[in-house]
């Protein structure tokens, strides 16, 4: 029992630690190549269907790893559409988690979280922690890709993708908590924001690596846009 607890501490410990160590420059080269992925994904439709509704978007890159405890720990950014219609600056996010399940091994786990309402919105720009979920997700195979979809378990609705790579099998009952980065976010806009302010565009110098994100989210929304009209097309066609 001790050592089982000492697993547990250590675990969550060392992805802590992981999640703690911040960097919105390297968070959003990360997003660049997940969006990527994201809109390259052509054998289903939902998740282009997804985007053009969506309203919001966090985006992490999360690692994974036990056996039978888990520990769960990254980081990635927040951005949302702004009454303008266009997005908003990045805001920076932290992850971390603890689970118990029949589970070994390690992942390396992409997730593109869609906010589908403002309640959702609102709910990852507040300040402090907030607890969200994609529960049995894994991958097969040492270097497998795929795209998975779950609900994650929050209040407000969301819909989250996965793009996953590695070794992790078995079910886990693990979620994910979430949290603000201030520090992260501080350290990137050279001063002290509140993450509500972020996304709403309140911020005096906008650093050169967000235009990148920009840049990336209007290629995925026009990307997505012709692979949601290819496929209304295709159902106006097979209907006649």
């Amino acid at each position: 029992m001790r050592c089982a607890l000492f697993l547990a501490v250590w675990i969550t410990g060392l992805f802590s630690l992981h999640a703690e160590e911040g960097d919105l420059d390297q968070a959003i080269e990360k997003a660049v190549e997940i969006l990527n992925k994201y809109a390259n994904e052509k054998n289903d439709t939902a998740p282009a269907e997804a985007f053009q509704k969506a309203r919001g978007l966090a985006i992490l890159n999360i690692f994974k790893g036990g056996f039978i405890f888990s520990g769960t720990g990254g980081s990635g950014l927040v951005t949302v559409k702004m009454k303008s219609g266009k997005w908003s600056p990045p805001s920076a996010i932290s992850a971390g988690g603890f689970g118990v399940g029949l589970q070994a091994g390690g992942s390396n786990i992409d997730y593109v979280i869609l906010m589908n309402t403002d309640e959702a919105v609102e709910q990852f720009s507040k300040e402090g922690n907030y607890r969200g979920g994609v529960e049995a997700e894994g991958t097969a195979g040492a270097e497998g890709r795929n795209l998975s979809a779950g609900m994650a378990g929050m209040s407000a609705p969301v819909t989250s993708y996965s793009f996953s790579e590695g070794l992790f099998g078995g079910v886990s009952t693990s979620s994910l908590a979430f949290g603000v980065d201030d520090d992260t976010n501080e350290a990137f806009y050279g001063e002290r924001l509140e993450s509500q302010d972020i996304l709403e565009g309140q911020v005096r110098k906008v650093p050169p690596s967000v235009h990148m994100l920009w840049k990336a989210l209007a290629e995925t929304d026009q990307k997505t846009k012709v692979i949601t009209a290819q496929a209304e097309q295709k159902e106006t066609k097979n209907k006649k």
